[in-house]
């Protein structure tokens, strides 16, 4: 099914077949920042990714770990994913029929230390945090309180790295409507095409993990009009280079995909390739010059440079400014103090800073 069509704001695609469309969405519930989501669908061997930057219609903005306490706003966050999807279905005369979501699917059994899906990727030394009980999500929502009643900043929440994981949980029920849903790992993923040893933050590696999965997806090529990296939804890069990869595990027929885990329940789902089953021909691409546009500077460049946490913002002169958007625009960041967001931005990309070495 070729695409033809230049995307136009709101209307069906003409001469744009897409029958079948794959879901990915990269968990982030972060103070008003785009729910990362990516559709894509196959074109023969090439899963392409639609162009969502260039439709009106918005995902869901995050309310931040505090909002997970108050049941109402999780559920409309969760309604307002559901019906973004089921519009951008709409508009491109598609339909939805599998979703991958890189968070857990439920809490962890009582009598549980792991979920067998943690224990397999123990097993795989590939780290991740543990999901916590239904009682133990009780107990943490408690800590929440009180640290918010005694005056604590919202930007130091207690248990922050598994509080997101309820709106996951909301999440697979919600969207479960729509199509079946699979949990993925694209940390895992990563590691199962041999592309997962360095973590995203580093200069390169978005471009370097895109490029080892296009040997597999097909997408980007590296020429002509396609859509790139920076077009595909709303986020930072590494954002969008992981609700891209969730989309791919779960446009996968199960006999192509592995299982970390015990299925259907409580596994995360992987590429099953390095075994007969996955022998999908592989697509020769060109090299990947930069991720937001193919004709775009990044922040390891000598020109005008593009914020290497959001792939949004364009810096004058690099690295002036940095601080003011870091503190109150940048949209790739999780901590949502001013204070806290500076300090997150130049941890993750001190290695970019004049006199830093790379």
């Amino acid at each position: 099914m070729a695409v033809t069509a230049i995307y136009s704001r709101d209307s069906v695609i003409e001469n744009c077949e897409m029958k079948t469309l794959y879901v990915g969405i990269d968990l982030a519930i972060a103070k008003k920042k785009y729910l990362p989501i990516c559709l894509c669908s196959w074109d023969g061997e090439r899963l392409l990714p639609v162009d969502l930057t260039q439709l009106t219609c918005r995902p869901p903005r995050g309310r931040g770990n505090l909002a997970v306490l108050d049941a109402e706003l999780v559920k409309r966050f969760v309604d307002e994913a559901a019906t973004y999807l089921q519009a951008v279905a709409t508009k491109l005369g598609g339909r939805i029929v599998r979703i991958g979501i890189d968070a857990p699917r439920s809490p962890r059994v009582e009598n549980q230390k792991r979920r067998a899906a943690e224990v397999a990727m123990d097993q795989a030394g590939i780290s991740c945090f543990t999901t916590p009980s239904a009682s133990e999500f009780e107990m943490i929502f408690g800590k929440v309180r009180r640290h918010i009643a005694n005056g604590g900043e919202e930007s130091r929440l207690p248990h922050a790295n598994q509080l997101w994981m309820q709106v996951g949980f909301r999440l697979f029920e919600r969207l479960s409507s729509i199509a079946p849903c699979i949990e993925v790992f694209p940390q895992a993923t990563v590691r199962a095409i041999g592309s997962g040893a360095i973590h995203k933050s580093q200069a390169g590696v978005v471009e370097s993990q895109l490029s080892t999965a296009a040997q597999y997806t097909g997408w980007p090529a590296g020429g002509g009009r396609e859509v790139v990296l920076g077009q595909i939804g709303f986020g930072s890069n590494h954002d969008l280079l992981d609700a891209y990869l969730s989309a791919w595990v779960a446009a996968l027929p199960e006999s192509e995909r592995r299982a970390m885990g015990v299925p259907p329940e409580d596994v995360v789902w992987v590429p099953r390739v390095g075994e007969p089953a996955f022998e999908r021909p592989k697509v020769i691409n060109k090299p990947i010059r930069a991720v937001g546009s193919q004709d775009t500077p990044r922040a390891s460049d000598g020109l005008q440079r593009l914020c290497p946490g959001c792939g949004q913002h364009q810096f004058k002169r690099w690295p002036f400014g940095w601080d003011v958007h870091a503190a109150h625009r940048c949209v790739g960041l999780k901590s949502t103090d001013p204070i806290a967001r500076k300090a997150e931005y130049r941890g993750l990309y001190a290695h970019l800073f004049p006199g830093r070495k790379k």
